[in-house]
């Protein structure tokens, strides 16, 4: 048999397993749709109130969909979506509501409340089935758009070596933040990072001096520099913001996240950037030495980005 053919016809690795979240304060119910989901290859995550939804999408995102009670105490379904989607990867995770009521004010509620689409209970399994394979082909067909637009913006946007966003990126996105948990009277935290640690550049003689936060320098800071992106953006979750202001100091936006919260990432941030080895092509090299300055901020009454950034400046 032909090489090269035999290679074609190697069998291809298995897709991710889709995510979905469950949401129902009637625990029967999210049993029955989570086994149910299950049985089809996907896996289901549970919660059983409005406050546990927003916990789970925002620590344990992303979902490919998420099915969410509309009738729950506290934080009702509605409310939950459009939580959801007033977040920029809640814009992408498509959302069906459930609810007793299947009077067409209630429906159109939903749907205007950002849903993608609803059931009336009693669910027929059968149907949501349908209804979910085709909010993944829509999701996927969003991602697939998302994913071309965004190549040319993310070289725009990104520092290539760090991984990290640049500050005029920063500032749009931290206003936005801002305009969201002021709007929704959620807790918003930034961190200012400055890196200790880091040896002198040394700066290739064949490239351009002038340089602004991508400084164009060579041998160990360089690594370790890319080293300690991939560090910081290993500590931290999905939604949250990393960008690089200058050569070693860096800035995280932490989403629905509060001070006393706080301390948590930072101690993750210091135990990940303290791990990385002097010389980062050996792991087994003796560790760098680097080490973060923090400064750390809550979003207040009447403050803006420029303010928020400001008060966070280590002391």
């Amino acid at each position: 048999m032909n090489k090269s053919l035999s290679t074609d016809l190697s069998p291809a690795p298995p897709a991710p397993q889709r995510r979905v979240l469950v949401v129902d304060d009637d625990n029967h119910a999210v049993r029955i749709l989570s086994d149910f989901l299950e049985a089809r290859g996907f896996s289901a995550i549970p919660a059983f109130d409005g406050h546990e939804a927003l916990t789970r999408f925002h620590d344990d995102g992303p979902f490919d969909a998420i099915i969410l009670d509309v009738m729950m105490p506290g934080i009702d379904g509605l409310e939950v979506c459009r939580r959801v989607k007033a977040t920029p990867s809640g814009q992408l995770t498509p959302v069906l509501l459930l609810s007793a009521r299947s009077d067409t004010r209630s429906r159109v509620a939903g749907l205007y409340g950002g849903a993608d689409d609803y059931m009336s209970k009693p669910v027929d399994l059968r149907e949501l089935a349908a209804r979910v394979d085709v909010l993944f082909r829509t999701r996927d067909r969003f991602h697939e758009i998302a994913a071309r637009r965004g190549e040319d913006l993310d070289a725009a946007i990104t520092d290539g070596l760090t991984g990290a966003v640049n500050g005029d990126y920063l500032l749009r996105r931290l206003s936005e933040e801002v305009s969201r948990s002021d709007r929704y009277s959620l807790p918003l935290s930034v961190l200012i990072l400055d890196l200790q640690g880091l040896p002198e550049p040394e700066f290739d003689p064949t490239e351009s001096l002038d340089t602004s936060v991508d400084e164009t320098f060579a041998g160990p800071a360089h690594q370790l520099l890319e080293s300690v992106g991939l560090a910081i953006k290993g500590a931290l979750r999905n939604h949250d913001l990393f960008a690089r202001l200058r050569r070693s100091r860096f800035a995280v936006v932490l989403p629905h996240t509060s001070r006393r919260s706080v301390q948590t990432v930072v101690d993750r941030l210091q135990q990940s950037v303290g791990l990385i080895p002097g010389d980062p092509s050996n792991p087994e090299s003796t560790a760098a030495g680097l080490s973060f300055r923090v400064g750390v901020a809550e979003l207040g009454p009447r403050m803006d980005a420029q303010t928020l950034l400001a008060r966070a400046e280590p002391r």
